[in-house]
């Protein structure tokens, strides 16, 4: 099941995930990019694990290795809460200035997260244009906008959050195609 909660910067996001993992999943297992408290209030310490991208892994490692390691009868338990999708593939265009080697590594970290088999919650920005983007800025938006309408495509449920208030999308998706 993959859960997508999606918002502009310090609308919330995080605090609403944190709390809706919670009431869905008796355990959990953070993986932050270390912006955040690594405590989380809504999760009782022995109940969930925090991962932060400072220990040199990529997302896209860290999901393969809890998608082997775990077990599949308990899946349903736990949730993986990735904090945020967009902090992970900063750093990851970062290290990387070769646009092919980055287009790859996004479709690998997509793959990944679509074919984890359990709850997972991504939180992720919505891409804004600016009004006079370099052209890395304007790479890394569309190949984020592209990868957040992928996630919203695959996620049972997405939220937008606005100034603290959640707004449920999915059950309320208008198509115009």
């Amino acid at each position: 099941m993959l859960i997508t909660v999606t918002g502009g910067i310090g609308s919330g996001k995080t605090k609403f995930a944190l709390g809706y993992a919670a009431e869905i999943s008796r355990e959990g297992i953070y993986l932050s990019t270390g912006d955040h408290e690594a405590i989380i209030p809504e999760f009782p310490s022995a109940h969930y694990r925090v991962i932060e991208a400072g220990n040199g892994q990529h997302l896209t490692e860290v999901i393969h290795q809890i998608n082997r390691e775990s077990n599949l009868f308990l899946a349903d338990r736990r949730i993986v809460i990735v904090d945020s999708l967009t902090s992970w593939m900063v750093a990851g265009f970062r290290a990387n200035d070769d646009l092919d080697e980055q287009r790859v590594e996004t479709q690998r970290l997509l793959d990944a997260m679509l074919s984890y088999q359990g709850k997972m919650l991504v939180i992720t920005n919505e891409m804004h244009g600016l009004l006079n983007p370099t052209e890395e800025e304007r790479i890394f938006a569309a190949r984020m906008a592209s990868v957040n309408r992928a996630l919203q495509a695959h996620s049972e449920q997405v939220y937008m959050l606005v100034s603290g208030l959640a707004m449920e999308l999915k059950a309320r998706s208008v198509r115009y195609e």
